[in-house]
């Protein structure tokens, strides 16, 4: 029989007997709604901005940018696949010396952002002396000295376009799952976002672009003729313009047909790339009409430019590359901002005056424009 002072063994807690563990337990769980609460108030944040961003470029620096207030750390990383070479590229680096990295490449599979970016699983390294994916050839290059790393794949639909790496978390603390979970909760809607900025980047870059000779068309000619005179205006420096025609194109059509027609529109596309430089603007007007802009470039110079590429499409071998034998030539005409005006339109309508003087005469020749050529 129970003494009477004595409290069974199954009798259910009084209430200040429950208090502390009670209390305790409403404390932690507050503590983790809370945390959940700001962590869904953060990925709402994020969704707004970053789907707003519509540059690639733009949604890396966002992202790294919000990793790096929520993760305290050393240093933080974004690298993107190459889709050509598979090779991981550094876009964004924050941190320490961390501009030595931008744009270094990273081999398929190296490292511990190659082994995130080949299984698409996340990994938290928090000795790095002991993990044998671990890459020093960056530390070896910034001098910096990497302890600890969380890295989480960027996947849009199961393909991953990234890896983000965070470094050496602050206070010589190791990285938690609640770190991770930080970093991944913001990766979803940034790859999302992403894919959407490169979709877009693609399309307006497509429709700047000439389908058969993968030239600039006339939309993004006038664009940037407009861009570069402004330039020009600015730091008082020329633009030129060179305008040219096929001469003969039309026999070429008719004796071979189109399908050798449009091969040799796209030969000569190739030809006016190598006789300018990398800063020159080559466009496909329309049909066998081609322009050139050339930026800080006097009229002296755009004449050489113009000789060159009328002598290269004279004398290239058209036989040996296209299997027909025929001769081509064209004819050439130059204006220049601002000695023949300051309206990009009336540069090309110019130049295109100084090219019909041509192909009325001699054709095969270089003409530049003066009042005589309307």
């Amino acid at each position: 029989m129970k003494q009477s002072g004595a409290r069974s063994s199954n009798r259910p807690l009084t209430d200040e007997e429950r208090g502390p563990r009670k209390n305790a337990g409403a404390s932690a769980l507050e503590a983790e709604l809370k945390r959940v609460s700001d962590q869904l108030r953060l990925l709402g944040e994020a969704v707004r901005s970053v789907n707003s961003l519509l540059e690639p470029d733009a949604v890396v620096a966002y992202v790294m940018e919000r990793i790096k207030r929520l993760v305290r750390a050393e240093g933080w990383s974004l690298l993107l696949v190459d889709e050509a070479t598979g090779e991981l590229v550094f876009k964004e680096v924050l941190g320490e010396r961390s501009a030595l990295l931008k744009e270094a490449r990273i081999p398929p599979g190296k490292g511990i952002a190659g082994a995130v970016a080949q299984s698409g699983e996340a990994m938290i390294v928090n000795d790095v002396s002991a993990c044998p994916q671990f890459n020093p050839e960056p530390d070896h290059l910034t001098k910096f000295k990497t302890r600890c790393v969380l890295a989480a794949p960027l996947k849009h639909q199961q393909r991953v376009l990234g890896v983000v790496e965070v470094v050496n978390k602050k206070g010589g603390e190791n990285f938690t799952r609640e770190d991770l979970d930080t970093v991944q909760l913001f990766l979803e809607p940034a790859a999302i976002a992403l894919q959407n900025a490169f979709l877009f980047e693609q399309t307006k870059r497509l429709a700047m672009i000439d389908d058969l000779t993968q030239l600039a068309n006339s939309r993004y000619l006038f664009d940037a003729l407009a861009r570069e005179t402004g330039m020009g205006r600015r730091y008082g420096f020329p633009v030129a313009v060179i305008f040219l025609d096929l001469d003969g194109f039309k026999q070429v059509n008719d004796r071979y047909g189109h399908l050798v027609g449009s091969r040799t529109l796209k030969v000569v596309a190739d030809i006016l790339r190598s006789v300018v430089r990398n800063v020159d603007i080559v466009a496909r007007y329309g049909g066998d009409e081609f322009t050139l802009v050339l930026p800080n470039t006097s009229l002296e110079g755009a004449k050489r430019v113009a000789e060159r590429a009328r002598i290269a499409i004279e004398k290239f071998d058209y036989a040996s590359k296209l299997g027909v034998p025929f001769a081509l030539s064209a004819s050439f005409g130059v204006a220049v901002f601002p000695e023949h005006g300051n309206d990009p339109e009336a540069l090309i309508h110019k130049a295109d005056s100084a090219m019909y003087s041509v192909k009325e005469t001699t054709k095969n020749a270089v003409a530049v424009y003066s009042e005589e050529s309307l």
